[in-house]
């Protein structure tokens, strides 16, 4: 799957909300209308490597040297076709992630490890930053 990136601040979410909020306010998204996704850029094509289902709000798992999921409204999608190699893994209740993260959607590691969101997003721990590229590099074979 891949997806282009049409906007990159939190004022581009606000037609998404599902309430009239300041510009100051951070709403569903995490995000205030100042809020600038920096990791992004406006015009580039991602490889979208997972889909993680928040609570609020779906976001993508991509990577421009930095890796890191973005809300869904900021792309277009290009390609639709997602990895045959694509795994779905609900979050359970007993799960630190649990309620802000809902479902993971994306490589064989990404959901079959239940730390696999905070090594790759929070920690940015190597081993799972390794294996994130490995997987991107057999996808972009596909």
């Amino acid at each position: 799957m891949k997806v282009k990136c049409l906007y990159k601040t939190g004022l581009d979410l606000r037609p998404y909300e599902n309430k009239p909020l300041l510009n100051e306010q951070f709403g569903r998204f995490g995000a205030s209308g100042n809020s600038i996704y920096g990791e992004i850029t406006i015009g580039r094509e991602y490889l979208v490597m997972g889909i993680v289902v928040f609570e609020n709000y779906q976001g993508y798992l991509v990577d421009e040297g930095l890796i890191s999921v973005c809300p869904c409204q900021l792309f277009e999608i290009t390609d639709e076709k997602a990895s045959a190699n694509w795994h779905v893994r609900t979050i359970g209740k007993d799960e630190d992630i649990y309620p802000y993260i809902q479902m993971v959607i994306g490589y064989p590691e990404f959901c079959s490890d239940k730390l696999a969101y905070a090594k790759l997003i929070v920690e940015k721990e190597e081993e799972a930053q390794r294996i994130y590229f490995k997987r991107k590099i057999e996808l972009e074979q596909e």
